[in-house]
């Protein structure tokens, strides 16, 4: 288990260029989630069961921050190489055809404007020097970078090396058919753009306003109930007959019904944020990149409906109950 745990962050590392030992950084991560549980277990003493679940929330959320971050940015350079990939194939394929060895037109097309994968060759060539067989050399490109578009590249390239093909003309298919699937990709994303636009306002407006104005009826119904308890059992009987919220006795509050609504929107924008990474890249963990913003924005619009409604006509309420 502990041996999966330290793969599974030295693979995010390799992804993000981070040469840092996967063990220390485990080793970090762990002391910085325990640190927080601790904290909120001294914080929280007069309530164990509170104190267990807001650890294990602690806990869990400390994980789910450094894995989105890191897979974000891991994401992130496997985008910025499959925008210049065609670019370094042909660019490759032109220096193989002006008498360049496949191994040093490698190395020599590595320009600083291809970004991580410059590093990434940069790093396989350094391998050609020792002799070590170019199809190698080629594969070791694709071990810092988690593109799958790269990876099936390689591979195409070393089959291609293998059943003895043109080199720099299999480059130059390669970029084109790369380029083409772009282009591709781009029209299906203007396409599936509407619905994007309608998931986002949805999970951002449309769910907030609906949940404010519910919960300020519930608070309303909630200071009903509370004005006839206190104005005495005949009304109370009375009333309980033909309405079901005066019923029995009372098992919530306002706070925790704002509390609900606030859990239930960021559930929602989350996992609206996810489809949209979906949609847009095919990738869940790109459109996390939007929560903090949209959850912010969607509390916002919660907390600012409910304070409307609670200006305009909890004024009227408190007047028609005094």
């Amino acid at each position: 288990m502990l041996k999966k745990y330290i793969r599974l962050w030295s693979g995010l590392l390799n992804y993000n260029d981070i040469e840092m030992d996967a063990r220390r950084f485990s080793t970090y991560l762990l002391a910085v989630s325990f640190a927080s549980v601790g904290i909120i277990t001294v914080a929280l003493t007069s309530d164990p069961t509170l104190a267990l679940a807001a650890s294990v929330l602690a806990f869990g959320i400390t994980h789910i921050v450094v894995y989105t971050y890191l897979m974000l940015g891991a994401n992130s350079r496997a985008a910025k190489v499959e925008e210049v990939l065609p670019d370094f194939l042909s660019l490759v394929s032109s220096n193989i055809r002006s008498g360049l060895t496949p191994d040093k037109a490698l190395i020599v097309s590595a320009r600083d404007e291809f970004g991580p994968l410059t590093a990434a060759i940069n790093k396989a060539g350094k391998h050609s020097i020792t002799g070590m067989p170019l199809e190698q050399v080629i594969m070791g490109i694709g071990e810092h970078i988690k593109s799958n578009t790269l990876d099936k590249t390689i591979r195409l390239i070393v089959e291609g090396l293998h059943s003895g093909g043109d080199m720099a003309e299999l480059l130059e298919r390669t970029a084109l058919d790369i380029r083409k699937f772009r282009s591709v990709r781009r029209e299906i994303n203007s396409i599936i753009l509407n619905y994007v636009l309608f998931i986002v306002a949805a999970v951002t407006f449309g769910a907030p306003m609906l949940y404010g104005v519910s919960t300020f009826l519930v608070d309303i119904m909630l200071l009903i109930r509370s004005k006839i308890g206190s104005a005495g059992t005949s009304g109370m009987a009375a009333l309980s007959g033909s309405v079901g919220i005066f019923k029995g006795k009372l098992l919530f509050t306002p706070e925790a019904v704002a509390l609900f609504a606030s859990s239930a929107i960021v559930i929602t924008v989350f996992f609206g944020c996810m489809a949209v990474g979906v949609m847009s890249s095919g990738r869940r963990v790109d459109g996390l990149k939007y929560f903090p913003l949209l959850a912010a924005i969607a509390l916002g619009i919660l907390f600012g409906i409910r304070f409307a409604l609670s200006s305009i006509l909890g004024g009227m309420l408190a007047g028609s109950t005094g």
